[in-house]
């Protein structure tokens, strides 16, 4: 009985249980679209970044892109970064969208940034945001980094998004990387949305047509 009464003091002492700090930060909106960053992950300052494409990876060579936001959660050489970009050019999650952004991934580290990728798996994922997600590492220096791309679907322009890490951090920010890329939202409307409203319009034009063509006759009636 005494030994019972001791581990319930043990368990008050330490006061009542702390909630649960949440793992992602407030909203981050680029290019039509939200995305909530890992918690602690802070913009880096985009004036070193103005007109990069670093991170805006494109499966089409020609499209327009940039680099829209960069966040670091430290200034260390052991930060994990995020590096959002937005490309001016059609999207669809498939199959085939495993292999081209894979390339698309490879080319934009090799050639463009000078970093050889090691491709480690490429899969299509993503319950709440389907995405096409790119897994690999690179060598920067003597540090060997982990690196995740996610490019979302659009019809217009798409988002995609590059998270790094070093290798003994990865694990351990994984999840976060994935709960992030779970939050992401379109504010464009669909397609299906914006054929619906263009026939709605098509429906009133015809009909205030008729109206006037139908007030015209009459018009021209009395006037008889």
């Amino acid at each position: 009985m005494l030994r019972a009464w001791m581990v319930v003091v043990l368990l008050l002492a330490d006061g009542p249980a702390k909630p649960l700090e949440p793992a992602l930060g407030a909203a981050l909106k680029q290019g039509g679209f939200t995305i909530r960053p890992p918690r602690g992950f802070r913009m880096a300052r985009m004036d070193l970044f103005n007109g990069s494409r670093v991170g805006a990876i494109a499966t089409s060579p020609n499209a327009p892109r940039w680099l829209a936001a960069a966040l670091v959660d430290s200034d260390s050489e052991e930060a994990a970064s995020m590096l959002v970009g937005v490309v001016e050019a059609p999207f669809a999650v498939g199959p085939g969208a495993r292999d081209e952004l894979s390339a698309a991934a490879v080319h934009h580290f090799n050639n463009e940034l000078g970093l050889k990728l090691a491709m480690e798996r490429a899969e299509l994922a993503g319950a709440a945001a389907p995405h096409v997600r790119v897994l690999g590492s690179v060598r920067q220096g003597s540090q060997l980094r982990k690196v995740l791309v996610a490019a979302f679907p659009g019809e217009g322009r798409h988002l995609v998004v590059t998270f790094t890490a070093p290798s003994g951090r990865f694990e351990s920010l994984e999840k976060v990387f994935a709960e992030s890329l779970d939050s992401f939202r379109s504010e464009a409307p669909s397609s299906a949305a914006g054929r619906t409203l263009a026939w709605a319009a098509l429906a009133l034009v015809g009909s205030l047509l008729a109206a006037s063509i139908g007030l015209w006759r009459r018009r021209a009636i009395t006037r008889r």
